[in-house]
Parts: structure tokens; C-alpha cells; sequence
């Protein structure tokens, strides 16, 4: 769908409204958990993690007709995911990869990327080699506009899209009919250690009465409920893995945390990512979606979860 653009960043870029607390939006300590040597990662994941056989994907994908007021979702596999409407299709912090670096990707995405439909737009939530794939942004790459927290763009500028827009918390982007805001979390963005002016977050994405919200990588922190008062969030993408691991710092959020951030987002459906296809702590790759349930179940929320399954679009 051909939408005018501008070449420079930034543009139609615009702060969201209202005056909340934007303190609640933080960057994790990245000093290891005191007793992080206790454990060998190496030995206890990462060596038998090579010689554990990759899953397979799925059967190639069949991707709905949208109608109006419908969005197709569809879990390629950690927190790749493609959103689509009627009019466009939107891809989420695509990875095709398999390795990051020495950690062996165990489960393949749920479908090849040349099975993917015409991508409209592009959303990457932070420079972490799990969530901004430079090979597969290449691969992906059409001449579309990609946007991306700030302190982000110089990695995708070569890439092949034809503008970079760069967002600071709050603040939006009108992509033809989509409107996209990115949201804080507590995390960090830094891609090497020597940059640590990289940002990072999450987005809602916003069509014609729907919403989708893509919180990046966070560990659980109060901003979820200053995120719910500032958009009505319908559809909730939250981590549920790596809550375990080698360093032994709070990075990303367990799957009960998951859930309480849920509740205080005030969303009406909860679909897991980040878990399954790397594995990042010593927790095991099939863990966090049963502790998931099980949470669901004693907060009587179990009908609002939705598990997906790797390259199965669901409409809702």
C-alpha cells in the first residue's frame, strides 16, 4: 500500500498526550546477582543446548482474508510476531535466525520468511541481537519505513527501508491508518557494552478501534498500570521467559509477574512470547507456558489467555 513518506527521521512524529509519570520507565542494574557463580551456564545450557535437535516448523502458513475491524495475528517465535488488518501488514521484532551468536535457536520460527505476505511496516522495540536481527531486516526490507526507539536507527539505516522513525517514550507515529506509540519498560537497549544511549520499549499499536500491545523485553515494573491508564489495550503480547538467568539479574519478567502486569494493564486478552525457541536461562523451554496457566487459574483468568502455536495465524 503506497504511503508518502519523507527520507527524514522523525517525521509526523508527536508526543502523546497527557502528563503521567514518565519516572517509572527504567533502565535495570547490570550488576550479576551476588551469587550469579554459583551456577555454570555454559556446562548446565549452552553445551547441551548444541546437541539438542532443532523442533521443526509447522505446515507454510495460511494466512486469513482480514475483514474490516478484525486483526490477524500471527507468533513466528520468540517475539517475532505479524500483525495484520485489512489494510496493512505489520511485522514485530522479526528474527530468523538461527543463533544468537553461540545460543542455538531449538525451536525454528513457526514459518520461512519467504512465506511472508507484502510488509507494510516494520517495529523493532530494542537493539538486543534476539529482537533486531540485522540479517533479517535485510531479508525483510521493501522500501517501508521502520520505526524504533531513539539512539536505534543508525543499525537499520542501511538496511533497506526508506525512513527511520525514531521514538522516545510517549511519544506516536501516524503510519497510514495505524497510529504507534512507544511505551516505557524496565529493561536496558544497549547492543554492545559501550552503548548505552540506545533505547528501548515497548509498543501499542492502534487501528480503527483495535489494539495491540508489544511491551519488548521488560522485567516486571509499576509503568504497566500508568500504560493501561493511557491506552484502552485490548491485545496484550507480554514475555513470559528467561526469567532465570546466568547473571541472575531481574531482566525480564516471570510468568506470574506476566499475569499481574496483565491485570494491571487492563488488557482483555494475554498472548505469551519470549519463551521456546532460545533459551536464555536455565529455566526449561516448556516451563513458563504451564506456570503461565497455572497463575491464570487461581486469578480466574485462564479464558483470557491465548497460547499460540508457532506460524498459526488466529483472528480475533
Amino acid at each position: 500500500m503506497p504511503i508518502p513518506f519523507s527520507r527524514k527521521s522523525r517525521k509526523n512524529v508527536v508526543p502523546a498526550s497527557g502528563n503521567g509519570d514518565d519516572t517509572a520507565s527504567t533502565r535495570v542494574g547490570l550488576r550479576p546477582a551476588t551469587d550469579w557463580h554459583k551456577r555454570n551456564f555454559l556446562t548446565s545450557v549452552l553445551i547441551p543446548s548444541l546437541f539438542t535437535k532443532r523442533a521443526a516448523a509447522g505446515e507454510p502458513p495460511l494466512f486469513p482474508k482480514v475483514k474490516k475491524g478484525e486483526i490477524c495475528i500471527t507468533w513466528i517465535g520468540h517475539a517475532s510476531f505479524l500483525v495484520q488488518t485489512q489494510d496493512v501488514n505489520v511485522l514485530i521484532d522479526p528474527n530468523w535466525s538461527m543463533w544468537l551468536k553461540v545460543i542455538k535457536r531449538l525451536k525454528r520460527p513457526g514459518f520461512d520468511i519467504f512465506h511472508l505476505p507484502s510488509i507494510d511496516f516494520v517495529l523493532v522495540t530494542h537493539a538486543h541481537f534476539d529482537h533486531l536481527d540485522r540479517r533479517t531486516l535485510r531479508k525483510v526490507a521493501a522500501d517501508q519505513p521502520i520505526v524504533v526507539p531513539h539512539g536505534v536507527g543508525n543499525l537499520v539505516h542501511d538496511l533497506g527501508f526508506n525512513i527511520v522513525h525514531e521514538l522516545d517514550h510517549w511519544q506516536r507515529v501516524e503510519l497510514g491508518p495505524l497510529c504507534v506509540s512507544l511505551t516505557p519498560c524496565h529493561h536496558w537497549g544497549a547492543r554492545m557494552l559501550h552503548d548505552q544511549h540506545r533505547g528501548f520499549g515497548g509498543f501499542v499499536i492502534e487501528a480503527a478501534g483495535r489494539s495491540v500491545f508489544h511491551c519488548g523485553d521488560t522485567a516486571y515494573f509499576k509503568g504497566f498500570e500508568e500504560i493501561g491508564k493511557r491506552f484502552d489495550i485490548e491485545i496484550a503480547l507480554l514475555p513470559i521467559g528467561a526469567y532465570d538467568p546466568p547473571s541472575g539479574r531481574e531482566v525480564h519478567m516471570n510468568p506470574e509477574q506476566a499475569v499481574q502486569a496483565f491485570k494491571e494493564l487492563g488488557a482483555k486478552t494475554l498472548v505469551p512470547m519470549h519463551y521456546g525457541s532460545f533459551r536464555l536461562g536455565y529455566e526449561p523451554l516448556d516451563e513458563p507456558p504451564t506456570r503461565l496457566l497455572a497463575c491464570a487459574r487461581q486469578h480466574e483468568i485462564e479464558k483470557k489467555v491465548l497460547v499460540m502455536t508457532e506460524g498459526t495465524p488466529v483472528v480475533l
